[in-house]
């Protein structure tokens, strides 16, 4: 039998999955939603043996996530992850991916990579890659090749126009198999 679904009621500071699922921010209307919408089976990756709904990944963004601390997001909001952006992006060193998708080995030298179920941030139209749905069957791989502040802030505007791979500082592939490897291993995202 089908497991029973779940309700999901955002309490966090992104809200990226109820985000990239249409579900309202606040708690009435999202259980609203839920009692009169649709049942939607959601995407689930694995990396390392983890599961995850929203993204696995390693590099640049994994480092935001860890520096965008409980205590930090408490006081700034969701302008903590720019501010862990703005420290985690000083001095990068791009890493060297190997990468095979549903078989295809391929090379890539990037400073963030992700596995991705989701990839609106902060507000609807602005996506890390376009297309990437949590309901789709797919997951998507996305590097960012931006390792300077220059760089970096290219990226953040192409994410606000809704054109992040506009740039050829973000390579963007779906996949339903993906490993990866890396010299030298960046941190992976927890």
């Amino acid at each position: 039998p089908d497991p029973p679904p779940l309700c999901i009621v955002p309490r966090g500071t992104a809200n990226l999955l109820a985000l990239n699922l249409g579900i309202p921010a606040d708690r009435e209307s999202a259980i609203a939603t839920a009692f009169a919408g649709r049942v939607a089976r959601i995407d689930c990756g694995r990396a390392n043996g983890e599961p995850f709904l929203i993204a696995g990944g390693a590099g640049v963004h994994a480092d935001v996530v860890a520096r965008a601390d409980r205590a930090t997001k408490r006081r700034w909001g969701v302008a903590a992850y720019g501010i862990a952006g703005w420290r985690a992006t000083r001095g990068i060193a791009p890493a060297r991916f190997r990468i095979w998708i549903d078989g295809q080995e391929s090379e890539i030298e990037a400073t963030s990579i992700e596995v991705m179920n989701c990839a609106t941030v902060l507000r609807r139209g602005w996506e890390f890659a376009p297309g990437v749905s949590p309901v789709d069957g797919v997951l998507d791989v996305v590097a960012h090749r931006a390792s300077t502040l220059a760089e970096h802030l290219v990226t953040a505007a192409a994410v606000v126009r809704g054109a992040p791979t506009g740039t050829d500082l973000v390579v963007h592939r779906p996949a339903r198999r993906v490993r990866i490897q890396a010299e030298p291993p960046p941190p992976p995202q927890r």
